[in-house]
């Protein structure tokens, strides 16, 4: 009797935190960069964020948001640094540890719920799509619409956006 009761009561308080969760996700507005805010420091932000100072250069950018404890973060950085090194010409590549850059709030700025997180820019630094997950040096190339590359996106960039309006 006494198990059945734990049981109970433990499963109670875990649907009540599930609900709490949840709530607290679907209530939550995910925040939009804000021009002219400013970093801790009082500086400008565009001064400590490498991701608008890459979005200068007037390049299609690709900003990924992870951390060195991500497996799948680690993963991308070779894709990344092959990016940079073969296309760097034509596109900028900019990886933001989330962990070693706390201090930066780019996870508030940017509004990354998941590691790793890339978001696409296009030349003039407009938004112009989001992936959650690992992604090919091909995919980040066709997100990013460079010329020479296909005009459609393989499959698993399209189911990687399914239901994301960006």
């Amino acid at each position: 009797m006494k198990i059945a009761r734990w049981v109970g009561v433990t499963g109670s308080v875990a649907l009540v935190g599930a609900g709490l969760v949840t709530a607290l996700v679907l209530n939550t507005e995910v925040p939009t960069p804000v021009a002219g805010a400013t970093a801790p420091a009082g500086q400008p932000v565009a001064a400590h964020d490498a991701v608008q100072r890459a979005l200068r250069a007037g390049k299609p950018t690709v900003a990924e948001f992870g951390a060195n404890a991500c497996a799948q973060c680690r993963e991308m950085k070779p894709v990344l640094e092959a990016l940079r090194r073969e296309h760097g010409d034509r596109i900028a590549v900019v990886n933001v540890d989330l962990i070693a850059q706390r201090e930066h709030n780019y996870i508030q700025r940017y509004g990354i719920q998941l590691m790793p997180t890339q978001i696409f820019f296009d030349a003039q630094g407009r938004e112009i799509g989001r992936n959650l997950g690992k992604l090919t040096g091909e995919e980040i190339l066709v997100r990013l619409q460079v010329a020479g590359t296909p005009a459609t996106p393989p499959p698993a960039a399209q189911r990687a956006t399914e239901g994301n309006p960006l």
